[in-house]
């Protein structure tokens, strides 16, 4: 059970971070540039946080495949493993120090036919994977339960 509460706090990561992917970015009044540098920035920000996103996603299915977890949804998810593997690489461009500006390694799950469907797909199937391995509405319903005592 502890290795599974550790996974599922690697997934609320990556959950936590695809909350403000497409969170909207002002940079303030003050801020004289031309429009398109500030769209072109605004651009680049939402795309570093993508690929933080994607990234804590591997680690995921990282320790998924390490603790030997099974899941009919993930598992066949997994069949597509020109995805997996893309993705692997594409973590690693992210999270290790890479001499080009856009490795190639980053482009190749990013290029990939599909890609992004299939990752809203594993990150998707990993919630309700956790949802059914772990009693997460009961513990939150203890903590509801506790906070209207508490306040009585």
């Amino acid at each position: 059970m502890k290795k599974m509460i550790s996974l599922h706090k690697h997934w609320i990561t990556a959950d936590a971070v695809k909350q403000v992917v497409f969170a909207e970015i002002n940079p303030g009044k003050d801020i004289d540039l031309p429009e398109y540098l500030i769209e072109l920035g605004k651009f680049h920000s939402s795309f570093a946080r993508l690929s933080v996103l994607y990234g804590l996603i591997y680690v995921v299915i990282e320790g998924y495949k390490e603790l030997k977890l099974a899941d009919e949804e993930i598992d066949s998810l997994f069949e597509k493993e020109e995805y997996v593997d893309t993705l692997r690489l594409f973590r690693n461009s992210i999270f290790h120090y890479q001499k080009d500006p856009i490795p190639e390694k980053a482009l190749k799950f990013l290029e990939a036919e599909g890609g992004e469907d299939w990752i809203r797909k594993i990150h998707k199937a990993f919630e309700l994977f956790f949802l059914k391995q772990l009693p997460i509405k009961e513990t939150l319903d203890k903590i509801k339960e506790g906070n209207a005592q508490q306040r009585h």
